[in-house]
């Protein structure tokens, strides 16, 4: 079947014959154009002079006389304009609706409004009576500040469009509308008086806008221009309710475009097979098309290939799309350009960005009222990390021998090991050792120093340059050259500029136009497969055709009224809503189906995929509508679904095999085994084996705020620090004394935490609080117990018979602290920063209970009195193994000596209390230590059982602390 554009070819050469030279050729876009040129070329058995072919906005800004303006100036532009009348205006705001309003006045130039009726209907008189129209008989509108606002806007929008048409016209510039307008409203002159061509044809087109619909008119009336429709009988007078057809049915009825050409039955009368696939997400829709071409081009003749076209509604697929060709396929063209936020480029800019505005200032500590910056280090660490800054690492930090650290590798260990939440530039640079690439990355960006920060990015590009030399990848290469010249261009409007850019809005103006840079691709553009966007289809042809994203939403787009002119103005004054974008949209849906025979159509079908769930209603209506229209289609619908493969259950628990059960063995016999490592063993027998079997480590990284870990060993340090200095001498500290231990042990411990701000600062002083709060109490106490020991490691010896068999096991713990009361009891005393009181007191003091308790209870406060018992039992078995325990050059002796223990907990820092759980009555040591060896030789005796394998618990409770639940997958 002939294309439309070899229609147009043929037309053209049969009214022409070979005399083209004085013709032009006006089609909707550049592809387009170059197709056009090869119809005729095929078209044609002898040499002729080219007629000039082009796209219509090249075609408009060739004749008018007015230079089309880049982006970044007319941004720029825009602002001065509004700043003459509005003296307050923040560019940083501006930037926030600045690309809407461009986009606003570029409408209303190209749709020929008339401003002065728009304005007057904007008003606040005429808006207000409108509005009054639509409330309940007796109801007014009442006046506020908001209604004041919104109608200085548009008072605004007004002066604003006059004074920046005017400044722009001084210069000889203009926006893309504004340069329509100009031809529009000047085509006598500027058009329709030049003599250097004969006629211009005007294919491909659907909906004009009024600009263009003035200028094609009036070449048409005089003679010197004729439109070549492609258009289908379907939707122009078949089935009229169809959107694809409106605009064209309305030209078709003015006949101000002369005879119509063409109108054909490609849709009621060819045959197509169509089908439809629900595919679970979107990217999983390239993987699809990928697949769907593969097997089409096997069954081709390689020498007679089909044309194809893959075209997405969605142009963020174009690179999984790539990446899901075929890798013989190598004979493709791309039509649409990748965008540079789609480059790992991108990521670095915005990394670096990030890090600069995410600066903390903190006032120096030798008193001076001077505030440093300082860097965060997750940003640290996000720049650092970045593939770019590793590749930079690899091909030019590589030290000589694997065993020195790079200058990164050690910069990354400094701030998770020393906890640095926050850097100075002078200790990242210090840790960079003077390198360019610390000096580039980490130098402070200075408030408003615009020309600092793109020469920072210079700079930066320097350096990638050695990245890319190995990197190898042409892509990311362009993208490099790309922002390059995005850069200076962006430097040369700046130094035209006097304003002070803040980094905010500079960074927020940089990657508005870096969302607008696009990397365009050059391929052979005659490839039998075409990878396109739905605008680049316009006027182009294809026997097979591959949609992807054919979901609401997507295609038609929602309906989105982005735009600062309200919908009932845009209806009134002629300016296109999203009726009239649906409605272009369904023409181009149609049109592409018009002369394809083997039709795919891929959407998401799942609602919780991004742009998923509703397939697109053009489905349905081809479903429903077109293929009673045209008994010759043949619709399936297919759903893609990840294939079920039989997969065995396997088990999540760890078997004691015969060398699991010498490890355990030689950690018993090593190690030991502490109050802490048998509470985790019985809350959790997965964590036990992960932590203290096979030695995994929990993974470090840099805490901002102070967890009630860290307080409860900042507490415990402190503490031991003042019974070392004060209480084991017998001496009170004073308050000053006791803070000045406590900031030290913070700053020892955690020098990397900042408590001059935020929770942290709360949680010091809430810290510093109880302390005080319980050394008072402690002092005021009368009497007082005399304290012995702080934090005292106690370890012994056992063998002990396990499954058989005679193992030697080490017991050790260390206590908070050991105290000595009046009457001759010795108290082993833990510090708790949290609740220790157990719930249901009545089962602790149950006699038969308690060793139930002991042995299986898995609750976090039936640890603390676990932990609260082994040190009991250590107390009295190194009495009975050393003839007494010596403390403080005193010996305690076996047998004399009752033990007891209990807790400091610093919720209630005045209260003792004391273990509810007693193994023994009164003083028998021998009972107690027997009790405890029988209990202990349970508990091991089970982690020694074969027949008991290291599993998960089920109380998911134990799992909201743990450190491997990512192994476990919980």
């Amino acid at each position: 079947m002939p294309s439309f554009l070899n229609q147009v070819a043929n037309h053209i050469l049969e009214q022409n014959g070979t005399e083209l030279d004085r013709i032009s050729i006006v089609v909707p876009t550049r592809r387009a154009a170059f197709f056009v040129m090869q119809e005729l070329a095929n078209n044609t058995t002898k040499a002729i002079i080219s007629p000039k072919v082009e796209a219509v906005d090249d075609f408009v800004e060739g004749i008018c006389t007015l230079e089309i303006e880049d982006p970044v100036h007319l941004f720029f532009e825009l602002y001065e304009t509004f700043k003459e009348i509005d003296p307050d205006v923040q560019f940083d705001r501006f930037m926030g609706w600045a690309s809407v309003l461009l986009s606003d006045l570029d409408k209303i130039d190209q749709y020929l409004v008339k401003t002065d009726y728009l304005f007057d209907y904007l008003s606040e008189a005429k808006a207000i009576t409108r509005w009054q129209e639509n409330l309940p008989e007796g109801k007014t509108l009442k006046n506020s500040g908001g209604t004041k606002q919104y109608f200085t806007l548009f008072e605004n929008i007004k002066t604003v469009y006059s004074t920046f048409r005017q400044r722009l016209f001084e210069k000889g510039k203009a926006y893309r509308g504004m340069a329509y307008r100009q031809l529009a409203e000047d085509v006598d002159t500027l058009l329709l008086q030049r003599t250097d061509n004969d006629k211009i044809y005007f294919a491909g087109f659907n909906a004009f806008t009024e600009s263009e619909k003035r200028i094609v008119t009036a070449l048409v009336k005089k003679g010197r221009a004729e439109v070549l429709w492609d258009t289908d009988r379907y939707y122009m007078s078949e089935n009229t309710g169809v959107e694809a057809g409106k605009s064209l049915r309305e030209y078709q009825a003015q006949k101000v475009f002369g005879t119509w050409n063409w109108t054909d039955d490609n849709l009621l009368t060819t045959k197509k097979n169509i089908t439809v696939y629900g595919v679970p997400n979107a990217t999983l829709q390239t993987k699809v098309a990928g697949q769907l071409y593969a097997a089409m081009k096997a069954h081709d003749i390689p020498d007679q290939p089909i044309s194809t076209a893959i075209v997405l509604a969605d142009e963020n697929l174009l690179t999984p799309m790539l990446y899901s060709l075929d890798e013989e396929i190598k004979d493709f063209n791309i039509t649409m350009g990748l965008s540079l936020r789609n480059s790992m480029l991108y990521t670095l800019i915005d990394s670096v960005f990030e890090l600069q505005q995410n600066v903390v200032e903190f006032r120096n500590k030798d008193g001076r009222n001077v505030r440093i910056p300082k860097f965060n280090h997750k940003s640290i660490s996000k720049v650092l990390n970045h593939p770019f800054i590793r590749h930079y690492e690899h091909a030019v930090l590589r030290p000589a021998t694997t065993e020195i650290n790079t200058i990164i590798q050690e910069t990354l260990w400094q701030i998770t090991d020393g906890n640095r939440v926050f850097l100075s530039s002078e200790e990242l640079l210090e840790l960079g050792q003077g390198n360019v690439l610390f000096e580039t990355l980490f130098k402070h960006w200075p408030r408003n120093n615009s020309k600092l920060v793109i020469q920072t990015f210079y700079n930066l590009i320097d350096i990638l340059r050695e990245v890319y030399k190995e990197y190898k990848n042409a892509l990311e290469t362009e993208y490099l050259y790309l922002f390059y010249t995005l850069l200076k261009q962006f430097e040369q409007t700046l130094e035209d500029r006097p304003e002070i850019i803040t980094l905010k809005t500079l960074r927020s103006f940089m990657f508005e136009l870096i969302r607008q840079t696009r990397i365009p691709f050059s391929g052979e553009p005659i490839s039998s497969l075409q990878i396109l966007g739905m605008l680049e289809t316009r006027a182009l042809d294809f026997e097979r055709i591959i949609i992807l994203s054919v979901n609401e939403g997507t295609i038609p787009q929602a309906k989105r009224q982005n735009s600062l002119i309200p919908f009932d103005a845009a209806q009134a004054v002629g300016l296109p809503t999203h009726q009239h974008q649906e409605a272009v949209m369904s023409y181009h849906f149609y049109r592409l189906l018009q002369r394809a025979s083997e039709i795919h159509m891929l959407y998401t079908s799942t609602n919780d995929a991004p742009g998923g769930g509703e397939k697109s209603r053009f489905i349905q209506q081809i479903e429903f509508e077109l293929a009673q229209y045209n008994p010759e289609i043949r619709i399936q619908n297919k759903t893609v679904s990840f294939a079920k493969k039989p997969s065995e259950e396997l088990s999540e628990d760890v078997p004691k095999d015969a060398a699991m059960l010498a490890a355990i063995r030689r950690y018993l016999s090593g190690k030991g085994i502490y109050p802490t490592h048998l509470n985790e063993l019985i809350r959790c027998s997965m964590q036990f084996y992960l932590k203290h079997i096979v030695g995994v480590k929990e993974a470090e990284d840099v805490e901002e705020e102070l967890g009630m870990d860290k307080i409860g060993t900042w507490i415990h340090a402190s503490l031991e620090k003042l019974d070392q200095d004060f209480f084991l001498h017998e001496k009170d500290p004073t308050e000053d004394q006791i803070k000045i231990i406590l900031r030290d042990e913070f700053d020892r411990l955690f020098r990397g935490y900042i408590t001059d701000l935020g929770l942290n600062k709360i949680y010091y002083h809430v810290g510093e609080q109880q302390i005080l709060s319980f050394i008072r109490h402690q002092i005021s106490q009368q009497p007082r117990r005399k304290i012995l020991a702080a934090e005292q490691p106690l370890r012994t010896t056992l063998t002990l018979n396990l499954q058989n068999e005679d193992t030697i096991v080490h017991v050790g713990g260390k206590i908070d602290r050991i105290e000595l009361s009046g009457d001759h009891t010795l108290y082993v005393m833990d510090y708790k920063t949290g609740s220790v009181e157990l719930t249901g007191k009545q089962k602790v003091a149950d006699p038969e209970r308690r060793e139930e308790i002991i042995r299986t209870d898995p609750d976090r406060k039936a640890g603390y009195v676990r932990q609260l018992w082994l040190y009991e039992y250590l107390m009295y078995r190194k009495m009975q193994d050393e003839q007494g325990l010596t403390i403080g050059g005193k010996t305690y002796e076996f047998g004399q000596y009752l033990v007891r223990s209990g807790f400091y907990s610093f919720r209630d820092p005045t209260n003792l209390i004391a273990n509810p759980l007693e193994l023994t009555e009164g003083l028998d040591a021998a009972h107690f230590i027997q009790k405890s060896e029988r209990l202990l030789t349970e508990i091991l005796d089970n982690l020694l059982d074969p027949e008991i394998p290291f599993r998960k618990t089920d109380d998911l409770n134990v799992c909201t602390y743990c450190d491997f639940t990512g192994i476990c997958g919980r």
